[in-house]
């Protein structure tokens, strides 16, 4: 018996091994024909996208979060228009008129850049009624008509009405303006739940009112945040006055209606631009600073980055990505270029002034006003799909700027002069804009197209031999994943084609793999019309997903009624209402044919494209010839697919584990049933607002799951990811139920996934109270992480066993009581080589042998497999003798 230093232990034994049956051989698939790229567009016009509606200088876009079927259209005079769709075709009617909320005295200014100018719905509109707005009006005062830009609140008492029920305005900043122009005035809620407000610098020109440098003036040449909500830990605001200007608000905050959340960027701020500041007079409402006039500002809801386009002055128009405590340098700078002409100092201090770069700027000779817009994220226009789409407001040009390597290029699309505005499409996420000059909401539209379209019907993609069995043609090989991701109750079927012989595909133990372009996957979906009963399913409908030089596309058929074939589904996709019998009752189940966009949000570089084909789920039994199962793993080996050998046998690489397998521990489910459904989004490469990491390969501890931070706590101060103990305050579980919080994933699903939601609640209420991390285990038993006998590596009761494997063993690392060793394992070796030892809950253990004690190999026995068992347990491995001698180890991990 030997006993390792790095946690695990040895005895000299002797071992055999075991070898698969190869039944997989590999054909080169020539049926299927689908284009290499879906076709794109040759050019684009603008067209009405609410039929015949008109407005009257539209200006502001907005629908309230989770609905689809109301847009909401706010006017410069005041009014907000409500268009919905009965019967598909788009009606308008008055929501509101903004003018009759106004106290005696004040009245709306629509001169210059004046007017109503921006709405924006609180994520909890449906349930509070509260949405805001910015506009200007003014006040007399000795006489003169004073000027003001404000922030306000209107609360309404039915969320759900056609006609603003008891409104009542509140308002929260109102700012003395000396200028007509330059107020910039949109809004926007971020994915944290604040509030981004983005404000001009008063107006003149050349920074007439020096504005654009400082920090602790005013509210002007920023983008502010603000806690509209008024949580618990956020800040109030630093006191401010402006008597000298008026009388009627003698400070532009209005006292008790927000907070500054407490980690904006500016709070405590004693030196700004190489100069003092008093902390006490800092806009801590401010999150970045330096901006001209802020045009028209989105957040990109699948990456939430704020885009800010500002316009220029003489000579440069830019579009900006900002983040917290950014200063864009008006007015020392103007887009990329130095700006001489502002107020003294003209030229920037030696040290302190910091600007940072916009993404994009542009020339005079291209436009003079720049119109901020949105990411593309809708279903019409495929090929724009993460563009950001934006205009000139002069020259009418339409541009999409679009990112590679973290280079932008613009491309000019169309020409469309009076955009002031962009949104999306309630619909179906198109982007729509407003134009000021002739009234009327657009979109873009193709003015033609290039390249091959996929082909009309299933039965035209060469896929299947016989397509009522779904028989597949050759070449295209059937597999099956550890973990379905959930489809609203369907029941799957998946394949995979190479149509070069001579292609391999990439594998990684923990990463995505790699595939070569023109790979095919095809998963085709059945419905049940009575819930359990396989009797009765339905063909519903069979995607494809192609692997392209770029990325990948996937396009969709739907089954007919008749299920003798299936249709190409539109490039927006489409929806159906499905009548099920549940418990006896019928419910109406709506599904989801998705568009191709649709296919790209999830299917993303950073999940691998094809998101089932990679070890965690491929590592498992399966029948490629009926009565010769086969590990997948090694069957794609075995068969030519892979690049290269496996690195170890698929017994010691980890599989995912369903959620109904009883025999895994609750946390190897959990994390097995979020990496399927989350991981496309949810991880660092992702980009998304979210700050957890899905991925099964990160170390729980390491993933900001437990205890995690949100972005947004839906006004519970005391939420977290996930709460040990505690599913209320589990943000998880809203997300999951989208009770409390939208459902997530936003695509793909209408159904919840109740036996998913029930595994993530038990983990949190059985498993998670009595879980110790490394650190939670070091205190425990040390004091102190940083206790000198704490290290992982330390052995403080000399049994052999470092800190990291009795942490992973569950044994006590100090004093007698300890588990030797030999109470761990034991060997015997009579009628050939019986390993036991003792397996803890949760932990992986993997027997290893070597020759030398240096070089270890995975021991290829029966049972020798790596899993995270629900119950501690004995385990027992047994192999013939061989004459020569071997050491062996067990390794622990857990999930």
């Amino acid at each position: 018996m030997r006993i390792s230093g790095k946690g695990w232990t040895a005895a000299v034994l002797a071992a055999g091994a075991m070898n698969c049956p190869a039944d997989l051989e590999r054909v080169a698939n020539t049926s299927i024909d689908l284009p290499a790229e879906l076709p794109v567009a040759t050019g684009y016009t603008t067209q009405n996208a609410l039929g015949s509606l008109t407005f009257s200088s539209p200006i502001g876009l907005a629908t309230p979060p989770g609905e689809n079927g109301r847009l909401f259209v706010a006017q410069r005079d005041g009014q907000i228009r409500l268009v919905t769709f009965p019967g598909g075709v788009p009606t308008s009617s008055l929501y509101l008129n903004l003018p009759s909320l106004f106290p005696p005295g004040q009245s709306l200014r629509t001169d210059v850049e004046n007017g109503l100018l921006s709405l924006a719905f609180h994520p909890d509109f449906q349930t509070n009624g509260q949405f805001f707005i910015f506009y200007s009006f003014q006040v007399t005062e000795g006489g003169n008509a004073k000027l003001f830009q404000r922030v306000a609140k209107v609360t309404v008492a039915d969320p759900a009405a056609d006609l603003a029920v008891s409104p009542v305005l509140t308002p929260f900043i109102t700012q003395f303006d000396r200028a007509s122009n330059h107020n910039g005035g949109d809004m926007a809620f971020g994915p944290d739940g604040h509030l981004y407000i983005s404000t001009g610098d008063e107006g003149g020109g050349d920074d007439t009112f020096n504005n654009g440098r400082f920090i602790h003036k005013n509210f002007f040449s920023a983008i502010l945040r603000i806690d509209v909500d008024r949580q618990e830990g956020n800040l109030p605001p630093n006191a401010h006055s402006q008597a000298g200007q008026s009388s009627t608000f003698p400070s532009a905050i209005h006292p008790g209606t927000y907070l500054i959340p407490a980690d904006n960027p500016f709070i405590g701020t004693t030196n700004w631009h190489n100069q003092a500041v008093n902390p006490a007079q800092v806009r801590t409402e401010i999150w970045a600073t330096g901006l001209r006039n802020p045009w028209r500002m989105s957040i990109d809801p699948a990456t939430g980055r704020l885009f800010v386009a500002d316009v220029g002055q003489g000579a440069r128009e830019e579009v900006n990505i900002v983040n917290a405590g950014d200063d864009l340098g008006w007015s020392w700078r103007e887009g990329k270029i130095a700006f001489t002409s502002g107020p003294n100092p003209q030229s920037p201090p030696a040290a302190g002034f910091e600007p940072v770069d916009p993404i994009h700027d542009y020339g005079r000779s291209l436009g003079t006003s720049i119109t901020g817009g949105e990411v593309y994220r809708g279903n019409r226009l495929t090929e724009l799909y993460g563009s950001y789409l934006f205009a000139d407001f002069n020259s009418g040009r339409i541009w999409a700027l679009r990112e590679n390597g973290g280079n932008w290029n613009a491309t000019q699309l169309a020409t469309d002069s009076g955009i002031a505005e962009f949104g999306t499409d309630p619909r179906n996420g198109d982007v729509i804009f407003c134009d000021l000059t002739d009234g009327r909401v657009k979109r873009l539209t193709r003015s033609g197209t290039s390249g091959t379209p996929p082909p009309a019907t299933l039965s035209q993609t060469g896929a299947f031999s016989d397509l009522a069995a779904l028989t597949p043609e050759a070449g295209l090989v059937g597999y099956e994943p550890n973990v379905s991701f959930w489809s609203d109750h369907a029941v799957k079927r998946r394949w995979f084609a190479l149509q070069n012989g001579n292609d391999m595909i990439g594998f990684h133990r923990d990463g995505n793999w790699t595939f070569p372009t023109g790979m095919i996957w095809v998963k085709h979906f059945d419905i049940e019309l009575t819930r359990g009963d396989p009797a009765t399913r339905r063909k519903l409908e069979t995607r494809f997903l192609m692997k392209t030089a770029g990325g990948s596309y996937g396009i969709t058929y739907r089954w007919r009624a008749d299920q003798s074939d299936a249709d190409l589904v539109p490039e927006e996709g489409a929806s159906e209402v499905i009548e099920i019998q549940e418990n006896g009752a019928p419910v109406m189940q709506t599904w989801r044919y998705p568009g191709r966009n649709d296919c790209r949000t999830c299917h993303t570089p950073a999940g691998g494209h094809a998101l089932s084909f990679n070890t965690r789920q491929l590592n498992r039994i399966h029948e490629f010839t009926p009565g010769a199962p086969q590990n997948q793993l090694a069957a794609l080996e075995d068969a030519g697919y892979l690049s290269g050998p496996l690195p170890v046998i698929p017994g010691a690489m980890p599989a995912f584990a369903r959620a109904d397998d009883g025999s895994q521990s609750l946390e190897w489910r959990v994390r097995s049933y979020l990496d399927v459904n989350c991981v496309q989004c949810h991880q660092p490469e992702a980009g998304v607002p979210g700050m957890w990491d899905a991925r099964a390969s990160t170390p729980l501890d390491l993933a900001n799951i437990i205890n995690g931070p949100l972005n947004n706590d839906g006004g519970d101060a005391a939420a977290r990811f996930v709460v040990p103990g505690n599913p209320d305050d589990s943000m998880l579980l809203k997300r999951l139920s989208g009770i409390g919080a939208a459902r997530m994933p936003p695509i793909a699903t209408n159904e919840r996934d109740l036996a998913g939601e029930q595994l993530v609640a038990d983990w949190i209420t059985q498993a998670l109270p009595g879980r110790r991390s490394f650190s939670e285990w070091q205190e425990f038993h040390f004091g102190s992480a940083e206790a000198p006998d704490a290290a992982p590596d330390k052995d403080p009761d000399g049994d052999g066993r470092n800190n990291r494997f009795e942490h992973l063993a569950g044994t006590v690392p100090t004093g007698a009581s300890s588990v030797s060793p030999r109470e761990l394992l034991s060997v015997s070796a009579d009628d050939g080589v019986t390993f036991s030892f003792h397996q803890p809950a949760n932990r992986s253990a993997l027997v290893e042998t070597s020759d030398d004690m240096v070089a270890w190999s995975h021991w290829n026995v029966p049972g020798n497999h790596l899993s995270f068992p629900a119950e501690a347990g004995e385990r027992v491995l047994t192999a013939p003798v061989e004459n020569e001698r071997h050491f062996f180890r067990v390794r622990l991990a857990e999930p």
